[in-house]
C-alpha cells in the first residue's frame, strides 16, 4: 500500500525561528543539514525544504512525532543533488520531492509505508549480519532441518522452514509426519520436505532411525512448531539431544515435551537454543507465570547457567541469556505480534543464523532483533491489528536490509 506525506512552510517563519530562537538551528536539524545550509550560502529556503520534508516524513508514518524528534530525520544528498530521507540512521525506502517559491517550501514524501526507527542496537546487530561472498552456492548458506507439524498443525512448521529460506538459508527441509506432507508441501515450493512415520497425524517412534539420520546432514535442526504431544515426540526429542552433534532449536511443542525431563540437556552433545514464552517457561523450570514475569532476567539467567543452554524468554523486552550468563534485552517489537505462529517465524529465523555459522548466543540475540523489526515493519504497513505471522516472515528481508545498512 503505498503512503504520502506532504508539508509546506513559509521560508520566513523558519529564518525567524533561527535568527530569534536560541538553539533552534542546533534543535532541529542534523550536523549534515547543518553544513550543507552554511556551505551552499545559507539560503533559508533551503532549511525550510529540509524542514517541510521532516514534517512530510513524519505524516508518511502516520505517527507524528511520537517516539522521535525533527532532528532524528535528516536529508541528505545523492552525489546527483537529489534528496533522501535517512531515519534514525538508516536510509528510508521512500521517494522524496522538495520545492519552494519565494514565500513557501513544499516537500511530499512517498512509499510503502513501512519505516523502522534504527538505534545504536541495529548498528550493533550490523556486524552480525553473516557476509554472503560473489561466488558462493545455497550449500554455503546453511542445510537447515524443521522437524515439525501434525494434523491441522501443518501452518507452525511451514511458518518456521520458511522463516528461514528469507533469512537467507540455502536448503531448509520440512520433516513432518507422512500423512501430513503433502499439506505441508503445497505451502511453498521453495521449501522441500521428507515424510516421516506417522500414527493419528503425528510423527511416531518409528520416525527415530530415518530422524537420526536426517540430522546428520544437517547444520541446524528446529524440533518442536506444530509437532503434536506424545510420549514418542518425547522420545525423538531425548534421541536427537543425546546423538545430535549440530546446533538445535527447541520450541512450541519441543519444549512441552522437554518440561517432562529437562534433565536430559544434561546429556546433551548439541548447542541448544530453548525459545520459551512465559507458559513454557514455567513447565520447564517449576515457576509460577507471575514469578517468571517479575524477574525475567534473572530466571532466563539462571535456567541458562544451570542447563548449560541459551535461552530466549520471549514477550515484551525479550531475554537472550547465554550458558555464562551474558544477558541481551531486545528492544524491537510490538504488540501485534502476539499472533498465531510469530514464535514458529523466530525458531526458523534462529535455526537460518545457526546454519549460517552464528554461535547460540549471537544468533539468538540477531534472531530476536530481527524478527522484531520485521513485526514493527508489518506493523508500520498494516497496523498492529491486522498483523499476522506471515507478515512477519515476508518482512524479514526488509528487517535484514534495514541492519545491515545501519551505520
Amino acid at each position: 500500500m503505498i503512503s504520502c506525506g506532504t508539508d509546506i512552510i513559509e521560508i520566513e517563519r523558519i529564518k525567524e525561528a533561527v535568527l530569534k530562537t536560541s538553539g533552534f538551528l542546533e534543535k532541529v536539524f542534523s550536523d549534515d543539514e547543518i553544513a550543507y545550509f552554511r556551505s551552499n550560502g545559507e539560503r533559508y529556503e533551503t532549511l525550510a525544504g529540509f524542514f517541510a520534508a521532516k514534517e512530510a516524513f513524519s505524516k508518511y508514518l502516520k505517527t507524528g512525532l511520537r517516539g522521535f524528534k525533527l532532528k532524528d530525520i535528516s536529508v541528505k544528498h545523492e552525489q546527483s543533488g537529489a534528496p533522501y530521507i535517512e531515519f534514525c540512521g538508516a536510509r528510508q525506502a521512500v521517494s522524496l520531492s522538495i520545492s519552494h517559491n519565494k514565500t513557501c517550501a513544499v516537500a511530499t514524501v512517498c512509499g510503502n509505508g513501512c519505516a523502522v526507527a534504527v538505534n545504536q542496537a541495529a548498528k550493533k546487530m550490523n556486524a552480525l549480519i553473516p557476509n554472503r561472498k560473489s561466488d558462493a552456492h545455497k550449500g554455503d548458506f546453511g542445510r537447515v532441518l524443521v522437524i515439525a507439524g501434525s494434523s491441522g498443525m501443518t501452518g507452525a512448521a511451514v511458518l518456521s522452514a520458511y522463516s528461514a529460506l528469507r533469512t537467507g538459508s540455502g536448503l531448509v527441509t520440512l520433516a513432518t509426519a507422512e500423512s501430513e506432507r503433502q499439506v505441508a508441501a503445497a505451502y511453498r515450493p521453495e521449501i522441500m520436505t521428507k515424510g516421516l512415520p506417522s500414527e493419528n497425524g503425528i510423527i511416531c517412534g518409528r520416525a527415530i532411525p530415518e530422524i537420526l539420520t536426517a540430522i546428520k546432514k544437517a547444520d541446524a535442526v528446529v524440533f518442536g512448531p506444530g509437532i503434536g504431544q506424545s510420549e514418542a515426540i518425547c522420545e525423538i526429542l531425548a534421541e536427537i539431544i543425546t546423538n545430535y552433534k549440530g546446533k538445535l532449536v527447541i520450541d512450541a511443542d519441543g519444549l512441552n515435551a522437554l518440561s517432562k525431563n529437562p534433565d536430559i540437556l544434561n546429556e546433551k552433545i548439541c548447542d541448544v537454543i530453548l525459545t520459551p514464552h512465559a507458559g513454557e517457561m514455567s513447565r520447564l523450570c517449576g515457576l509460577t507465570i507471575s514469578e517468571i514475569q517479575g524477574n525475567r532476567k534473572k530466571c532466563a539467567e539462571d535456567f541458562a547457567a544451570k542447563y548449560g543452554v541459551c535461552l530466549v524468554l520471549k514477550g515484551e523486552g525479550t531475554v537472550v541469556a547465554a550458558s555464562d550468563r551474558e544477558t541481551y534485552i531486545n528492544s524491537t517489537g510490538n504488540a501485534g505480534m502476539a499472533t498465531a505462529g510469530c514464535g514458529d517465524v523466530l525458531s526458523g529465523v534462529i535455526a537460518s543464523l545457526l546454519g549460517q555459522g552464528l554461535g547460540g548466543f549471537n544468533a539468538a540475540m540477531l534472531g530476536v532483533y530481527i524478527h522484531g523489526m520485521a513485526g514493527d515493519i508489518a506493523a508500520a504497513e498494516k497496523n498492529c491489528h491486522g498483523v499476522v505471522a506471515g507478515d512477519v516472515a515476508e518482512a524479514i528481508p526488509y528487517a535484514i536490509k534495514i541492519i545491515s545498512e545501519a551505520k
